[in-house]
């Protein structure tokens, strides 16, 4: 179980392992809420009470991973900051909210450890807004960043059979080996995923629990379960049985991400278009989605419906929206501007059909770099990639050590769950 009921006074309360907050007064418990509830946190993770009740709260149980707490009332605000954030620790992030609109107050709150001050009244966008930047700061409260975090880019076909997978899979084997950035492909189609298959790889048989159970995720489950293409490239995919439904815990998602970001530059998410509702804080943390559609009526539709889902959700993350399959020689259903028209959103990159090309990468096992590198649809994704990146992965192989950094290209970082890989097969091989 991902929650925890209290069972201090406030027993309604659930001590959830990612989320809660307390707030003094019914307009903010409400927006809350309504924030919570799209975020798919239960209701009862938001409650009318303050510091005490927090604190109360954690006599019995671990803190979450982030808490919003109301700072009203309080003789002494920052004084009583400083001291949630010693007793949370490092690993809870706190938001503060309340209603004096004070410059001073907000600095106060950051150097006694907060990671935002909030000022009422609250807007469900606001608080998107600030548990996103709060997720995507590293380190704790006190705001000491990580050395590492990793960006994570969630890829989507807006209909099936536009090749998102295909993409996913292009798309961070060029990260991983024309910029040499530490890499892992995360595909979420527990039954029919293809991002192994693809790289002629064995799928690794360990995600399935890690994706049911949130509570036992940890750096050598996670290892564990990933397979190393390359020195700079892991993929964490399954091939489980078509005759049993699987529950993907989003709790578990957050989890897996959490320990995958400090060993990797970026994280490919291959996310199945069914599971958008049931990953929203995937989509709140993500720094980049990209949607991949084809040209048509029904392209549009959707392409217009998934855009606006994550208005809603308050993603801040950059989109990007890729047409697939685009045949230069045979128009679509609808053209360029009748889409971007409809869908209400511009075109960024457009990936050509070229089965040929494709093909002979599915039939080596090889990603389409590895094997037709000057192809059309190659670049296309070497675009793609480029513009993900900010880099020009054009422009020559990327430089390691003093000189790549000099250049702007990372040296690359051990990378712990690759060394981890290797040394299982040499240990192997040797018995």
């Amino acid at each position: 179980m991902s929650g925890h009921r209290s069972s201090a006074p406030g027993s309604s309360a659930i001590m959830h392992a990612e989320f809660m907050a307390f707030a003094g007064d019914d307009a903010s418990v409400t927006a809350i809420r309504s924030f919570a509830e799209r975020q798919g946190f239960p209701a009862a993770t938001v409650q009318m009470g303050g510091p005490d009740m927090f604190k109360q709260m954690l006599e019995q149980t671990a803190p979450p991973r982030l808490a919003i707490i109301d700072i009203d009332g309080q003789a002494d605000p920052v004084a009583v900051a400083g001291q949630l954030v010693t007793i949370c620790g490092p690993e809870c992030k706190l938001i503060a909210v309340g209603a004096a609109n004070d410059v001073g107050l907000y600095r106060r709150m950051l150097a006694a450890g907060m990671v935002d001050y909030l000022v009422k009244p609250l807007s469900v966008e606001a608080l998107a807004q600030a548990y996103t930047a709060a997720l995507r700061s590293g380190g704790s409260s006190g705001g000491k960043g990580d050395a590492r975090e990793a960006k994570i880019i969630v890829m989507v076909g807006t209909r099936g059979g536009v090749g998102a997978s295909t993409i996913a899979v292009n798309t961070g084997w060029l990260l991983a080996h024309k910029l040499k950035f530490q890499c892992a492909l995360l595909d979420l189609d527990m039954q029919f995923g293809t991002s192994a298959l693809a790289l002629d790889l064995d799928p690794g048989r360990g995600l399935r629990d890690v994706v049911t159970s949130p509570q036992r995720v940890d750096g050598l489950m996670v290892a564990s379960s990933m397979v190393a293409e390359s020195e700079h490239f892991s993929v964490l995919g399954a091939e489980e049985s078509v005759e049993e439904m699987i529950s993907v815990d989003s709790s578990a998602i957050t989890a897996l991400l959490k320990e995958l970001r400090g060993n990797f530059d970026y994280i490919v998410v291959d996310l199945p278009r069914h599971m958008l509702a049931s990953q929203k804080r995937l989509l709140a943390a993500a720094h980049d989605i990209v949607l991949i559609t084809e040209l048509s009526l029904a392209g549009i539709r959707d392409t217009l419906r998934i855009k606006n889902a994550l208005g809603s959700l308050g993603s801040s993350a950059a989109l990007t929206l890729v047409t697939s399959r685009v045949h230069p020689a045979q128009a679509g259903q609808v053209d360029t501007a009748a889409f971007e028209k409809g869908a209400q959103v511009k075109i960024d990159l457009a990936v050509p059909d070229d089965a040929k090309s494709v093909t002979a990468a599915a039939n080596s096992g090889k990603a389409l770099g590895a094997v037709v590198a000057e192809a059309p649809v190659t670049k296309a994704i070497t675009a793609l990639a480029a513009k993900l990146s900010g880099k020009n992965l054009d422009a020559g192989k990327a430089k390691s050590g003093l000189f790549g950094w000099l250049t702007g290209t990372p040296a690359p970082a051990k990378n712990k769950i690759a060394e981890k890989n290797k040394s299982d097969k040499a240990a192997k091989e040797k018995s």
